[in-house]
């Protein structure tokens, strides 16, 4: 369906598309960042597993989220994110001050490359063992003839899921033993303001809270779990309620998370 006028005009002139998985903390970066930053935009999920030929299409890669900008493609919350700041700089994400900025997406960085892969490791470790709760998951959204085809096509998705995520034994225990770790090292960012860079929210809180929801999910997240939840999965988060890091998300989410900025939702 194509986009009208009226959401190109939304969208200050362009014409924005994003490429998503509802349940991805990485889409969940680029999501807060159009909503922050009040750029109108559609949205289309995409089914895991289901979505490697079109994104492999448009991009040469697997991976979402992917962002279409007046045709233009771009991929990579971190760039998705730094285009953006470019393409709508009020209101900003990223500090004015060099040495600030550098901080700010060195943080980023952690929490891209380090913290996000465990994380993801710890939620999907909960869902894989239950065909109909991933398939839930996956098909979220969707239509029942996408969640009837993810589940019979589960003997073939689960074991490329396991594989792509590293859902090994090994690295899941990993995950779990390195989770406190870094729930410690945001605490120990949190400065005197109660934001992780400077004196405002900006891309270090963005970027650090939307990683951690993956397996916090605070209330304010756009997307919530199907209902119920895995019991490995509220275990968990009912064990990570006291630690400081997890409240100061779920403040960040409280403050700063906002209304959607997405005229579709499909």
């Amino acid at each position: 369906m194509a986009t009208t006028t009226a959401e190109r005009d939304a969208g200050r002139g362009r014409d924005v598309r994003l490429w998503q998985f509802r349940v991805s903390h990485f889409n969940e970066k680029v999501r807060w960042a159009l909503d922050f930053k009040g750029v109108r935009h559609r949205r289309s999920a995409l089914v895991p597993g289901f979505h490697v030929p079109r994104v492999l299409r448009m991009t040469g890669q697997q991976k979402v989220p992917v962002l279409e900008v007046d045709g233009r493609v771009i991929y990579d919350s971190s760039r998705i994110i730094g285009e953006l700041e470019r393409l709508y700089p009020d209101p900003p994400l990223y500090p004015q001050n060099a040495e600030a900025r550098q901080r700010a997406l060195s943080l980023q960085r952690f929490f891209d490359e380090e913290v996000a892969p465990d994380v993801r490791r710890i939620f999907w470790s909960t869902y894989i063992p239950s065909v109909s709760a991933s398939a839930d998951l996956c098909a979220a959204g969707a239509s029942r003839t996408a969640r009837l085809a993810w589940w019979a096509l589960s003997p073939l998705m689960v074991p490329i899921f396991r594989l792509n995520m590293g859902l090994d034994e090994a690295r899941v225990r990993r995950a779990h033993e390195q989770l406190p770790r870094y729930l410690d090292r945001l605490a120990s960012e949190i400065g005197a303001s109660g934001y992780l860079v400077g004196e405002r929210f900006g891309l270090a809180d963005l970027a650090a809270a939307a990683i951690v929801s993956g397996v916090v999910r605070p209330p304010e997240s756009p997307y919530p779990l199907p209902d119920p939840w895995p019991d490995a999965l509220l275990a968990l988060r009912e064990q990570l309620d006291a630690h400081e890091a997890v409240r100061w998300v779920c403040r960040i989410y409280q403050q700063h998370r906002g209304v959607s900025a997405a005229t579709r939702d499909e």
